[in-house]
């Protein structure tokens, strides 16, 4: 009898398979379902993508990217209060009345350090040659300086009651327009620092500040405080990118600016018209806050 429950006829045994089928088919319809008849998204449109992945791409730099040292230091920023301006000789003006005219206490300190060395001022045009002094602080304080050229005249009295007189002037060497054999007149600096001092020059377009020495290959701190009294900077022979005009090839060659960053400002250029204003490249995220404080000397958009 028991026979008779396990076996089935040949109706039976279609039907049965028959319900199999229809199970096996019941499983893989969501499969087909979401293969061929859920739309993709429209990101994965190449054409559509590319599109938005180049620009997208542009704004987030890698975070593996290696910044290039910066040794803009906090006490070389300018004080925050509003200087005051008083007749001044700079052989004798303190460190805080330095700060008071708007110096920062770096450049109040450099120009106590070039006075220790033996370093004096005897017209006014020789302030703006201390490196560390820009064209545009110089001509603020022009009007204020006042130098005492009596101390200078018994200096020189002194001087011819002496049976020997040494006469040595310090060496003064503008870091914009310097070539090698200038460069090398200075103690400290050989040939090797000096070709490399010059090729950061030209891809940078020229030194606003002399600590950018310091990201030089192999240039040190101790190196910079060591030849300062012997630098100076004159900041109008910097050269300027006009960023409504380079193109991108030309613009990925500073050193302040990644290939992402360039990018986005060729791209943001492109597409939403020339820039008006150099800040617009900050304000508009193209490049961060820290990169536009020191790129902002390099670019303009006339």
């Amino acid at each position: 009898m028991w026979k008779e429950w396990l076996s089935f006829s040949r109706t039976e045994r279609y039907g049965i398979i028959l319900l199999l089928s229809l199970v096996l088919i019941l499983a893989i319809i969501p499969y087909i379902h979401r293969t061929f008849f859920i739309s993709t998204s429209p990101l994965a449109n190449p054409q559509v993508f590319s599109k938005i992945d180049s620009f997208v791409l542009t704004l987030n730099q890698p975070k593996s990217r290696v910044e290039q040292p910066f040794s803009y230091i906090e006490e070389e920023k300018p004080p925050v209060s509003e200087p005051e301006l008083f007749n001044f000789d700079p052989n004798t003006v303190t460190a805080s009345q330095l700060i008071r005219l708007g110096l920062s206490k770096k450049q109040a300190r450099v120009i106590e350090n070039y006075r220790s060395k033996g370093g004096t001022f005897r017209k006014a045009d020789d302030f703006s040659k201390i490196y560390i002094i820009d064209s545009t602080l110089f001509n603020r304080l022009l009007p204020f300086i006042q130098i005492d050229k009596s101390q200078f005249e018994h200096k020189s009295l002194a001087d011819n009651n002496t049976t020997t007189t040494i006469k040595a002037e310090v060496l003064q060497i503008e870091l914009n327009s310097a070539d090698t054999l200038e460069l090398v007149k200075i103690r400290g600096i050989g040939r090797g620092y000096a070709r490399r001092i010059i090729t950061y020059r030209n891809l940078l377009g020229g030194y606003y500040n002399a600590s950018q020495l310091t990201e030089v290959y192999g240039f040190t701190k101790e190196t910079l405080e060591s030849i300062s009294p012997n630098i100076y900077i004159d900041s109008l022979k910097i050269k300027k990118i006009n960023i409504n005009l380079v193109d991108y090839n030309e613009l990925k060659k500073h050193p302040y600016l990644s290939d992402y960053q360039a990018r986005a400002i060729i791209y943001y250029r492109e597409t939403i018209g020339p820039f008006q204003s150099a800040k617009e490249i900050a304000s508009n995220k193209l490049v961060d806050d820290k990169t536009f404080q020191r790129l902002r000397h390099y670019i303009t958009v006339n």
